[in-house]
């Protein structure tokens, strides 16, 4: 029995071992990680390393063109002044110039890959592809640092002006310029890219998403002492955020101020405001709020939505810009065409020629949403897509495509790739020209809006569509954000061909 026992657990001892044997044998057999040794940085202190981008082989052109976004960004970031490209050591390689001190940021690899880097530098510059016999030139382009990235927005130089393909950018982006200088060396081509991106934007005062042009046309019709100033929108478009602006600037410049509302949305101190609450349909309670509002003699009356109230009530208000006061007001119509047409449809009656002479400009805002800056990417889209849309002149980069960029998703946004939101505004403004055209009966009708929206496009209004498209190109908002929320008027694309036609011919 003992013997019996013994042998047992002789029998389990070995198994153990043999377990344990394999076990280590298995351990030694692991690939070992090969600890990389440390790259020398480029800059002390929290400044990038040195990154050799030679994966085995040649870099192909879209490799190439990432390296080039890559060291325009990491110039940015370092706040150098100045890139060299060149290979004059016997080795390609990129440089930066911080505090007066040239720094390696880069080794480009092969000479294959430092012609294709090359090349794409002078694609950027809008310089001829160059072959190593023939280096030279000089040449500029442009980029917008928005939230930390840079990115293709529409911008151009040409003959040494700069032109956007917008009118303005936001607060948070500048303008970026990079002069390009190529010249022979005895490594073959050296670039010296200059970096200025101290460049004058233009901005806009209430920062809500005008264009500075359209802003200006805006702040002036407010600042006029009689007349009436239309907003037309849905609901949460922007018509009250920038009805609220321009009482406060005006409440600024010491003009007197009183509202009628339903509820009251902001407060704005040393404005008297009517809250009309919940009484909104009990008309003789609108009537008395309107009667004790004029009784006031105010500077300026803002009437919140005179598409809500009774005949006799909108009839009181449009009477006091008649005497002589300024009426702010709103109707819950897309688009400033239709916003004029259901305007003088419904509350100018027979004296449309009396409507139009009080109404000096009329704006309708799109609320659109932004893409999430934490997650946003770059997406090309062929221009023939843009063009499609509505689009005149999109900002077309090599291949006949242009950027677009999108959120991909993170928890941020919640996953939905938007975070924040951004107005267009769309303004027309009642111009003389304009004015006549509305007042002549026999070429407008109230049922023709397209044809009047036409009419103030070639007097200079721009569409929401035109407006949303041009932030696509600015990295706001998306494509499919643009194409899904704003209306492309079917005559858009035929007349800007018109135009552009025209124009060639005239050069």
């Amino acid at each position: 029995m003992a013997a019996q026992s013994f042998g047992f657990s002789d029998i389990i001892s070995l198994a153990f071992f043999g377990v344990l044997i394999w076990f280590l044998h298995w351990l030694g057999s692991r690939p070992k990680k090969l600890r990389q040794p440390p790259a020398s940085p480029a800059v002390a202190g929290d400044r990038e390393f040195l990154i050799d981008h030679n994966p085995g082989g040649p870099l192909t052109e879209r490799q190439a063109h990432k390296l080039f976004e890559d060291i325009l960004q990491a110039a940015m970031r370092q706040k150098a002044d100045v890139i060299l490209i060149d290979a004059l050591s016997g080795r390609p390689k990129v440089r930066l110039r911080l505090e007066g001190k040239f720094e390696e940021l880069t080794g480009v690899g092969d000479e294959k890959s430092f012609w294709r880097l090359i090349a794409q530098a002078r694609s950027c510059a809008g310089l001829p592809a160059a072959e190593a016999s023939a280096p030279g030139g000089r040449g500029s382009f442009l980029r917008i640092y928005r939230r930390g990235h840079l990115r293709g927005a529409g911008c151009r130089v040409e003959n040494g002006e700069i032109s956007f393909a917008f009118q303005e950018t936001s607060r948070k982006n500048r303008a970026v310029r990079f002069d390009l200088e190529s010249f022979p060396a005895p490594g073959g081509e050296s670039l010296k890219i200059s970096l200025k991106p101290a460049m004058p934007v233009e901005d806009t005062r209430f920062g809500l998403g005008f264009a500075a042009a359209e802003e200006e046309k805006y702040i002036r019709a407010a600042r006029l002492r009689s007349g009436i100033v239309l907003l037309t929108g849905p609901c949460n478009a922007g018509k009250s955020t920038a009805t609220y602006r321009a009482l406060a600037l005006l409440r600024d410049q010491g003009r007197k101020i009183v509202t009628v509302e339903w509820p009251k949305e902001w407060k704005l101190d040393g404005v008297v405001q009517y809250d009309l609450g919940d009484r909104l349909g009990e008309y003789d309670h609108v009537a008395a709020c309107l009667r004790r509002a004029v009784r006031l003699k105010p500077d300026v009356l803002m009437l919140q939505n005179i598409d809500w109230v009774n005949d006799d009530d909108a009839k009181a208000a449009i009477d006091f810009a008649a005497a002589g006061g300024l009426l702010i007001t709103a109707i819950h119509v897309s688009g400033c065409a239709a916003g004029l047409a259901s305007f003088l449809w419904r509350r100018s009656g027979k004296s449309r020629q009396d409507a139009v002479e009080l109404l000096k400009i009329v704006v309708s805002p799109r609320r659109l949403f932004m893409v999430c800056m934490h997650c946003a990417e770059e997406v090309r889209v062929p221009a023939k897509i843009l063009l499609d849309a509505g689009m005149s002149n999109p900002a077309v980069i090599s291949g006949g495509s242009a950027v677009t960029w999108r959120g991909r998703g993170c928890p941020h946004c919640q996953n939905t790739g938007e975070l924040g939101s951004i107005a267009v505004y769309e303004v027309m403004e009642l111009t003389g020209e304009m004015k006549r055209f509305i007042e002549n009966s026999n070429e407008w009708y109230r049922n023709q809006v397209d044809y009047l929206e036409r009419q103030a496009w070639l007097h200079g209004m721009r569409t929401q569509r035109e407006l949303a498209l041009e932030r696509v190109l600015a990295g706001d908002i998306s494509l499919q954000q643009a194409l899904l929320n704003t209306r492309k008027p079917h005559w858009l694309v035929e007349v800007q061909a018109a135009r552009v036609r025209r124009a060639q011919g005239a050069k």
